[in-house]
């Protein structure tokens, strides 16, 4: 199923239609593991409140905060928290997660869901909260505001948003919000790190391009770069690139969609999109390695493409899943590694 009739069905699923409202069986909506990397669905679990994200209720907040000198503050407890940030005069939700024992001048790392997706679901299923408590950092959890459609998004540009959708400052928020943390938890100036699934992977891409002020290293998950950033992309600072990619994904493409069947708008294939990055870092030497097929049954290997200079600090890795879905491995899909302690390992490459 495409991107487009996958949206199709999806909206004939959710709204009225002759004053019924219509059902959808599991196999319509095709809500494989998979699939729900790309849409995921807003969880029912008590720990998601996502599934009330129209009433505007009141959000709780950590009462203890760090003090005003100079000594390193330490989070007293792990705090998990569902929030609110303005920006552009609307009300955007997040969940951040900060370890207990955290210091001052700890690293962050934003995550961005997918496409019709939610801070919740993503949170749930990547397991970053658990790589965060093992290795200091915090992390948030944006969350897209609603389309036409209703479906929440990160505006990267696709072609089928206009209007209001396509006036969203998405970047402008991700600064703010960034900063923000910043100085209420004392967190790194430098180390700062995105990561996301589709959408979210898309979004990464796209703050490489235009806040590379901001961000230190991204690592996409089933992402790409549209045609028209493609194009004008040119960071500040070299950027660091860890993606990793299906050669099956059935929605962002491995062999790219330059002339949008899928109305996304035009993408390059992700060899393309890592040599891009590859050229822009100046990284000579590479290697090509392939890692253990620990889970014969899950139907994939990865073969880890890793792009470096002995002149520079900046790597580029492509983890290339053959046989692969529209996946976040470890979570789903590919089982022989889990994408999220994965790309903290290269974060940590780069940390100041």
């Amino acid at each position: 199923m495409t991107k487009e009739n996958a949206l199709i069905v999806l909206w004939l699923c959710l709204f009225p239609l002759g004053g019924a409202l219509l059902g959808c069986s599991e196999a319509e909506l095709e809500t494989s593991p998979s699939e729900e990397m790309e849409g995921d669905q807003t969880s029912t679990d008590p720990s998601d409140p996502d599934g009330s994200d129209d009433a505007d209720t009141p959000d709780e907040t950590d009462g203890s905060e760090p003090s005003d000198n100079e000594e390193p503050w330490v989070s007293p407890e792990s705090l998990t928290e569902r929030l609110t940030f303005v920006h552009d005069g609307k009300d955007r939700r997040y969940f951040l997660h900060i370890p207990e024992n955290l210091p001052q001048h700890a690293p962050l790392l934003i995550v961005m869901h997918g496409y019709t997706g939610s801070a919740g679901n993503i949170m749930d299923y990547s397991g970053l909260n658990q790589v965060a408590d093992d290795n200091g950092f915090v992390v948030a959890y944006p969350q897209g505001l609603r389309d036409e459609a209703g479906n929440r998004f990160f505006n990267v540009g696709y072609d089928f948003h206009s209007g209001e959708d396509a006036a969203v400052d998405d970047i402008g928020f991700i600064r703010a919000l960034v900063a923000s943390l910043q100085e209420t938890y004392r967190l790194s100036d430098k180390n700062v790190f995105a990561t996301g699934m589709s959408n979210g992977g898309d979004m990464s891409y796209m703050l490489a391009c235009q806040a590379s002020d901001v961000f230190k290293a991204i690592a996409p998950v089933a992402g790409m770069i549209l045609q028209s950033i493609y194009e004008t992309c040119s960071p500040e600072n070299p950027m660091p690139v860890f993606e990793i990619h299906g050669t099956q994904d059935y929605v962002t493409y491995w062999e790219g969609d330059m002339d949008n069947e899928d109305g996304w708008g035009a993408y390059p294939d992700v060899p393309t999109m890592m040599n891009f990055w590859v050229d822009l870092n100046g990284l000579e030497l590479s290697s090509v390695t392939d890692l253990e097929d620990s889970n014969p049954s899950d139907g994939s290997n990865i073969v880890f493409e890793r792009y470096w200079s002995e002149s520079k600090v900046n790597e580029v890795w492509l983890y290339k899943v053959v046989g692969g879905g529209h996946d976040w491995p470890g979570s789903s899909g590919n089982m022989d590694i889990h994408v999220s302690a994965e790309m903290w390992t290269f974060f940590s490459k780069f940390i100041d």
